[in-house]
């Protein structure tokens, strides 16, 4: 599926002869602190990048969480690839999602999903809400492998000042056939400055997993935002 959704991105400059957009927007944060058992470091790597051209879109997400307490206690990836199909109000997409948790013990969880969503423009700000239906496949360090069907359900808000701009997204993902096992993972950003390449960005992540030993994830960290739009005819 990876393989696929990368050939047609490298494709579509061929299909096509209508407006190009490519959006970047990372962010590298951390934070570090004293402890009786040494320095606990922690850095975060957030990305928001895609390439659109008509209607066609291509959205690279990643959030990566790694940290050290002196020791490598945390190594956590969750990053997306999506395909869509987009209009000024609505958009459909298809989705692969691959996750790596070295504190919960799983080597690699892959997802791979179709959906749709809204999308509403107001003064000074974005709203959009999606749904997808999820295949998951888990394969944990210790346990027994896990197969099952996920609803995904996506609330994203973008409110956007001259001084700084605010984004929070949030998903909420149970399974099939039992609600309470449910998977949340959100972020919220407050960007500093964001009309200039570079900005300070404040953010928090949330990372749950209602069946895992290690059930809630959180940090909040401070750091660098980059940010650079091209458009092309």
């Amino acid at each position: 599926m990876i393989k696929f959704l990368v050939a047609l991105f490298l494709f579509l400059p061929l299909v096509s002869s209508s407006q190009t957009i490519l959006n970047l927007n990372n962010t590298l944060s951390g934070i570090s602190s004293q402890t009786p058992r040494g320095t606990n470091t922690l850095v975060n790597f957030s990305g928001q990048n895609s390439y659109s051209r008509r209607e066609l879109s291509l959205d690279l997400l990643t959030n990566w969480q790694v940290a050290w307490s002196p020791s490598l206690s945390q190594d956590e990836l969750v990053g997306s690839l999506n395909l869509g199909w987009r209009k000024p109000k609505w958009d459909l997409f298809t989705t692969y999602q691959y996750n790596h948790s070295l504190l919960r013990k799983i080597e690699n969880d892959n997802w791979v999903g179709i959906g749709g969503g809204l999308k509403r423009e107001f003064q000074g700000g974005k709203l959009s809400l999606s749904y997808a239906s999820i295949w998951q496949r888990t394969n944990y360090t210790l346990l027994s492998d896990r197969e099952l069907l996920r609803h995904s359900l996506r609330a994203r808000v973008k409110v956007d000042r001259k001084l700084f701009s605010t984004s929070i997204e949030y998903f909420f993902q149970p399974s099939f056939q039992d609600f309470g096992d449910n998977i949340v993972f959100g972020t919220t950003k407050v960007t500093f400055f964001p009309e200039k390449p570079l900005g300070l960005t404040l953010q928090n992540t949330l990372n749950y997993r209602s069946r895992d030993d290690f059930k809630l994830l959180q940090n909040t960290t401070l750091g660098i935002s980059f940010k650079l739009s091209k458009t092309k005819d």
